[in-house]
């Protein structure tokens, strides 16, 4: 009895001593806030707490190993048996080759401005805040309306006064991938957390030092979520009216919804789905996919802790269908110069047709090469020849007026712009050219001109207001 009760109070003490173990900067001997620590064998991981503590219970398996990462440092391997002799785990700061950039920037050389969502959030909706379990990172693209280069000065992010504002979350910026908008490479080089007062606030992040180009496709700002574990779960009763849509059953009710969760709660607007699609990825702890809004909310919505998670009223393939977007904004500088292109927009041209036409990029998005040709495919086979041709292309000065005449006369003769064979192949090649692109298919020539090769050909591409365009020698 005496031998089980010693051997008790020893796995108590023992217990307690590796609840302690800290990771810290080698350097500075600082902690290391919300660290990922993952086991070998059992796949168990947890997130390190605001001053770098955190606890396996795996770890009362000597055989077992930790894996330990944080942006900024260098990933660590350490065995369990070697965490008995220390309450410390020290990680190594990377050390950061960063190109030579000015950043002392020519006054009158230079413009600040503001890009992605920068107004606050309404609170006429029950669901005005976007949340996520511990750890799951949300990347929201920041479109680049200038498509020039930029550096990032600084990120703003919407904190509201639901759950607890002054929870801890780290901010990311990825690259936006060429072919698509996908979160890409990641820019960003430090551990940068940081936590809002009372809510209802924007939460300024300064990322200067970390010497930033933003793309001619714009950047994701990635928000990654810790849980508050100082304070215990919000929980909110909300009443509200609503339309359910059930097929084509609509029915006006009362809905009657808590909510709870432990941890910060961004404010949001409501955008149509089809401008925002691509807006929204998430990733999970320790996992290297991204998934795009609808299929995270498929695979995980019913396993997430928090239940302050945006959800459809309304058809998802219906056109006025709207979901929240984050209240994120970025401040950037570029330069005042503008680049010479060498092309013209059609307009005030010889065909009358392009003066009738609006722009809806709800029907033809272009926001990414991907969505370029799905747009142009969609624009021929709709028989929208002339949209197509006003605003999903581009031309030099001395290619757009043969090709009004050329398309003029064809109407006149036939009836239509294009034959029937002549759209067709033209359709072949598009669908072609989408089933073969991969991102090593883009080269950059210069200011917003790209040149994409596929198959042998190559085609000629320019970002304009952070719209991809299309200089179409292909139709010919």
């Amino acid at each position: 009895m005496l031998k089980l009760l010693t051997l008790f109070i020893f796995l108590i003490i023992h217990g307690y001593h590796l609840a302690q173990i800290q990771v810290v900067d080698s350097l500075s001997s600082e902690p290391v806030p919300f660290t990922h620590i993952r086991a070998v064998k059992n796949n168990k991981y947890v997130i390190s707490n605001h001053d770098g503590y955190f606890f396996l219970d795996s770890l009362r398996f000597n055989n077992d190993s930790l894996i330990i990462s944080s942006i900024g440092f260098a990933t660590k391997k350490i065995a369990v048996k070697n965490l008995h002799s220390s309450s410390k785990i020290p990680l190594i700061p990377k050390q950061q080759q960063l190109e030579e950039v000015a950043v002392v920037q020519k006054k009158g050389k230079y413009k600040l401005k503001k890009l992605g969502v920068t107004k606050k959030p309404r609170k006429l909706f029950p669901q005005y805040g976007i949340t996520s379990q511990n750890g799951t990172i949300q990347a929201v693209h920041i479109p680049n309306i200038y498509s020039a280069p930029g550096v990032l000065k600084y990120v703003n992010v919407y904190i509201t006064d639901n759950g607890y504002p002054d929870g801890y979350f780290r901010i990311h910026v990825y690259d936006v991938s060429l072919i698509e908008i996908k979160p890409d490479k990641e820019l960003t080089s430090s551990n940068i957390v940081k936590s809002g007062t009372k809510g209802n606030e924007w939460v300024k992040f300064d990322l200067i030092e970390e010497r930033i180009t933003i793309g001619e496709n714009g950047c994701f700002i990635g928000i990654e979520w810790f849980e508050n574990t100082d304070s215990k779960r919000y929980q909110d009763t909300l009443i509200y009216k609503t339309t359910v849509i059930n097929g084509d059953y609509q029915n006006d009710t009362l809905v009657t919804e808590v909510k709870s969760g432990d941890g910060v709660v961004l404010g949001a607007r409501y955008e149509l789905y089809q401008n925002a699609k691509n807006k929204i990825w998430y990733k999970l702890p320790f996992d290297a996919e991204w998934l795009k809004w609808g299929v995270f909310m498929a695979k995980y919505q019913h396993e997430l802790h928090d239940s302050l998670i945006p959800y459809f009223l309304q058809q998802v393939d219906s056109t006025d269908h709207s979901f929240l977007v984050p209240c994120i904004n970025i401040t950037a500088s570029f330069s005042k110069g503008k680049a010479e292109l060498n092309y013209i927009e059609p307009q005030n041209q010889k065909l009358d047709q392009f003066e009738s036409i609006d722009e809806d990029i709800s029907m033809y998005p272009q926001s990414s090469v991907v969505e370029l040709f799905n747009s142009l495919i969609a624009a021929f086979e709709n028989d929208d020849i002339i949209y197509a041709m006003k605003y999903l292309c581009v031309y030099r000065n001395d290619e757009l007026e043969s090709m009004i005449n050329s398309l003029e006369d064809n109407h006149i003769r036939t009836g239509n712009y294009f034959s029937e064979t002549d759209k067709n192949q033209i359709i072949k090649h598009f669908n072609e050219i989408l089933e073969n692109m991969s991102v090593d298919s883009i080269t950059k020539i210069d200011a917003q001109h790209f040149e994409l090769k596929v198959n042998n050909n190559s085609s000629n591409l320019f970002i304009v207001e952070g719209k991809w365009k299309l200089q179409p020698v292909t139709f010919k």
